[in-house]
This record gives structure tokens, C-alpha cells and sequence, in this order.
């Protein structure tokens, strides 16, 4: 039998395994650690990030629910110089980072941050529905609970209007170029901020909003306000998941693959590594009958755009 070192990438996969992801973009990439080292995930940043390049991927956003990125993908880039393959920054306003604060996104900015997330565990509706990403930092901070209940951001006042605070950050990413994604929001916060958004021209991804509702009239009026709609691959390859790739393909059917992005936001030690998690929803897609062209919309022409780059 040969050595692991001997087998090569084309035997272990099928012909043509890199069709599919040919300059795509994944702008939901959970770096290794993100939550804690005692999460792993398969493989480090700059393996992982080798790997992608392998598959035909043209880059990614490194993104974490606790710290800005922009100092990790900078380490990565570097290490990556002369391969084409390029990989961005991001920070998730969560209370650690101060919240709904434009100083920071100024800041983030200034580091090369090119996505700014509103707040994911930090957020009011994900602290209510006691998210899964709060149940793991609470296996790993004893007083995370109290925290997190203390600190719960909400994106909009009683009366569904966006507070202050949420459109002085929007503010902030439009007049700095950034390209702003929902978090953890609620359904009535997405909305409120797409329609901030749409009204100022700002670029906004509705972060996986099929965890929150699987109405197509719902996914319907949010693409209608020209956010960009993501489907990721995580809550398909996971032991508690409600969702199939059955379900994605009728979202996005309801949807268009013109106003929706293909991401992994995968970071468990079960799962393959990010090029190989996208390489298998992109071809089950494939199987259900999305064609090639429409994939390419939504693994690289549409992210390129949300990031503000050519498409």
C-alpha cells in the first residue's frame, strides 16, 4: 500500500472534483482556532488555505465570533503570496469587540477588514433563542451566560425601527467600502437592516437566514431589497441539523442564485475542511439540477461583488 504522502489529490477524488469551485469565493470561513483550541477544526489556516487553492478557489473571509481577523489573514496571505489566492479580514461586532461601535469598524478597517459582521452570540435574538454558538462558549466560560445576557445587543428599537447605534455602524461600512452581513439577527432586524441598507446603497449578505425561517415569501422580500442571500453548508453536515440540501435548493429556487451566496461557515472536527465541504454541496446541488453557470453566479460572481471586487 502506498504512503498517505504518496497518494495524490487527483486519485482521491473524482475527475474533474475542481470544476465546480473554479474561482470561487467563500466569505464565511471559520479560522482554526475560532471558539477555543479545544474545538479543533481539520487543519490550520494556512493548510487549509493551501488546500483551497488546490480545489480552484480563488479566496475567502476569515471570520471569528470573538476576535477580528485581520492580523490572522494578513499571516495567511503572506504565506500565500504569488498563488493568486486571496484571503480577506473580517471583525463580528459581539460585545468583546465593544458592539455596535463605528470606531471599531473604522478601526477593523484601517487593519483590512473587508466584511464587518453585526453581532452573532452577542445579539439579543440569538441570546433568546439560546444559540449554538453561546451553548459551546458556555461549555468553555463558566460565567459566559451571565455575560452574554448582560451584554445582548439589539439591532432595533421596540418599535421595529434600527437604533441608533445599528445605523451609525452601517454608517460607518458605507462610507468606508465595507461590505456588512446580518449575524445573528432576527428576521424583523434583517429586514429593518436591508431596508436601511437599500436605501443608502450599502452591500449586505443576510447571514444563513434559513436558520431562522424557511418562508419563500420571506427570502423573497429580503432578496427584493438587493441583500445577497447565504446558504452555507454547515447546518447540512451536522449530527442536530433541521436542514437538507433538499431544503437549500427549494430556498433557492424561491431566491435566484442571482441574489444568493454559497458559503461552509463549518468549524467542526466531523466535518472535512472547507474546500471539500463546499466541493460537496456545490455538487449535490449539481445533482439536483442547478447548472454550472448558476453555481459560478453563486460561488464567485456574487461574492466577488459583495466584497466590492470585480466579478
Amino acid at each position: 500500500m502506498p504512503d498517505q504522502d504518496e497518494v495524490s489529490l487527483a486519485t482521491a477524488q473524482p475527475e474533474g472534483f475542481d470544476r465546480l469551485l473554479r474561482g470561487a469565493v467563500d466569505v464565511h470561513v471559520h479560522g482554526r482556532p475560532d471558539l477555543s483550541p479545544g474545538l479543533p477544526h481539520r487543519g490550520d489556516d494556512l493548510e487549509v488555505a493551501r488546500l483551497a487553492h488546490a480545489y480552484g478557489m480563488a479566496g475567502w473571509v476569515l471570520k471569528s465570533h470573538l476576535w477580528a481577523t485581520t492580523d490572522r489573514a494578513r499571516s495567511v496571505q503572506e504565506r500565500m503570496a504569488g498563488t493568486g489566492f486571496a484571503v480577506h479580514g473580517s471583525i463580528t461586532l459581539n460585545p468583546p469587540v465593544g458592539g455596535l461601535e463605528p470606531a471599531v469598524v473604522e478601526l477593523a478597517a484601517a487593519h483590512g477588514a473587508r466584511v464587518v459582521f453585526l453581532p452573532t452570540w452577542g445579539s439579543a435574538a440569538d441570546v433568546g433563542r439560546g444559540g449554538y454558538i453561546s451553548t459551546l462558549l458556555g461549555r468553555i466560560a463558566p460565567s459566559f451566560g451571565e455575560y452574554a445576557g448582560r451584554t445582548a445587543i439589539s439591532l432595533c428599537e421596540a418599535d421595529g425601527r434600527l437604533t441608533g447605534r445599528a445605523r451609525a455602524v452601517i454608517d460607518a461600512c458605507r462610507g468606508l467600502g465595507v461590505a456588512l452581513a446580518t449575524g445573528h439577527a432576527s428576521v424583523g432586524e434583517s429586514r429593518a437592516v436591508a431596508a436601511y441598507c437599500a436605501g443608502i446603497g450599502q452591500r449586505l449578505l443576510i447571514t444563513h437566514p434559513l436558520h431562522y425561517t424557511t418562508d419563500p415569501l420571506m427570502l423573497r422580500e429580503l432578496a427584493d431589497t438587493g441583500a445577497y442571500l447565504e446558504f452555507c453548508n454547515a447546518p447540512l453536515v451536522h449530527p442536530d441539523a433541521h436542514l437538507t440540501v433538499r431544503d437549500v435548493h427549494e430556498a433557492l429556487t424561491a431566491v435566484g442564485p442571482e441574489r444568493a451566496v454559497l458559503t461552509t461557515d463549518v468549524f467542526s472536527r466531523w466535518v472535512p475542511p472547507e474546500p471539500e465541504c463546499l466541493r460537496m454541496f456545490v455538487e449535490q446541488l449539481a445533482y439536483l439540477g442547478w447548472a454550472d453557470d448558476q453555481i459560478a453566479t453563486m460561488v464567485s460572481t456574487n461574492p466577488r461583488t459583495f466584497l466590492g471586487e470585480p466579478a
